[in-house]
């Protein structure tokens, strides 16, 4: 009895798939790379050629195009502080996406430390990564970023820097500080203080400013109302303040916190002092807080799925089409929500 013999059948090319499709090779490489807006290449088309990659199950050889293009399809992303609740959501959200678009990401934590940059970035180099998402150091000084890059197209997230030398993505700080500041006066809160961070990076500034330009515009400032603490040992800086604010003659009455961070603290701290939050004190925080209070707390809610997208569209663009995205500034808005009460444990 004879053997059938089993023909192999022979891998599909993006050739191939560009003939099913009827259009040419560049298209197709185009289109499955979601340059297709980029390249003015219509909708009708774009489907077209999915459906035939599909149908046909071609998979990209990613050895032989790391070969031809001399890239690695690996992205790093440099966050200041992996443990941090907003970080951690960047990061999530930055490998779903990343990976979507057929990149692998790295994820590095720079603790904040600036010594470490120049080994963080000739690791990035020998390890060949087509590009960097990065969160930049706190109170680091500007150009000094770009002088260690070894020339990996860059975009900034969340943090940047008051002259454009790098693109970025971010919220719109100061319109939001703004609102929340406007919020809490239209409360009622005559005596509304900040917690901040002593930060010169322009996102704070921005956020700082907000708060500051509002309170000054409705005769309210009152510079002892105000507590802006460095990114180490902060908790009992933060303690003292609230304690000395709350139990003088004229307490606080209203408070806007600049970072997720920040308002985890404030939160617990008078939580720990028995004041009653929205009731002896209006609290507006930055970022969804997990400690279970018993009331609804506003935030601002950052749109982080969106900035992580659009920073990731920015720079595989600049990798994909050797472009100079340096130039990129995008604001996105943010909000102030009060979400139903929140607790971690259900």
């Amino acid at each position: 009895m004879k053997e059938k013999v089993l023909k192999k059948q022979s891998k599909v090319s993006m050739q191939d798939v560009a003939n099913a499709a009827g259009v040419s090779r560049s298209t197709v490489s185009f289109v499955l790379n979601d340059l297709a807006k980029v390249r003015r290449i219509s909708a009708d088309v774009s489907l077209r050629v999915k459906e035939a990659a599909e149908k046909m199950n071609y998979q990209v050889d990613q050895v032989a195009r790391s070969l031809r293009t001399g890239q690695s399809r690996i992205i790093a992303l440099l966050v200041a502080d992996i443990s941090d609740y907003f970080f951690a959501t960047v990061a999530y959200h930055c490998q779903e996406y990343a990976e979507s678009r057929g990149y692998t990401l790295f994820i590095i934590n720079t603790g904040e430390k600036q010594y470490r940059l120049r080994e963080i970035f000739n690791l990035l180099k020998t390890r060949k990564v087509d590009g960097i998402i990065m969160v930049p150091i706190a109170n680091i000084e500007e150009g000094v970023i770009e002088k260690l890059n070894p020339g990996i197209p860059m975009v900034y997230i969340d943090r940047y820097f008051d002259t454009l030398h790098t693109g970025r993505v971010r919220i719109n700080n100061y319109e939001v500080s703004t609102m929340a500041t406007q919020l809490l006066i239209g409360k009622g809160c005559r005596r509304t203080g900040l917690i901040t961070y002593n930060e010169s990076l322009r996102h704070m500034k921005d956020r700082n400013n907000g708060y500051l330009d509002t309170i000054r515009k409705s005769d309210l400032f009152d510079d002892s109302l105000l507590c802006a603490v460095e990114y180490i040992n902060y908790r009992n800086t933060i303690s003292d303040f609230l304690a000395k604010k709350m139990r003088s003659a004229t307490p606080l009455e209203g408070i806007f916190i600049t970072t997720g961070g920040l308002s985890q603290v404030v939160i617990r701290c008078l939580v720990n002092m028995d004041v009653k939050i929205q009731s002896d004190i209006q609290v507006i925080g930055f970022d969804r807080m997990d400690a279970a209070v018993g009331v609804s707390v506003p935030y601002v809610k950052q749109p982080v799925k969106d900035l992580c997208e659009k920073a990731l569209n920015i720079l595989i663009e600049s990798i994909i089409l050797h472009s100079d995205g340096s130039m990129t500034d995008y604001v996105l808005p943010a909000s102030i929500v009060t979400d139903s009460f929140f607790s971690p444990f259900n």
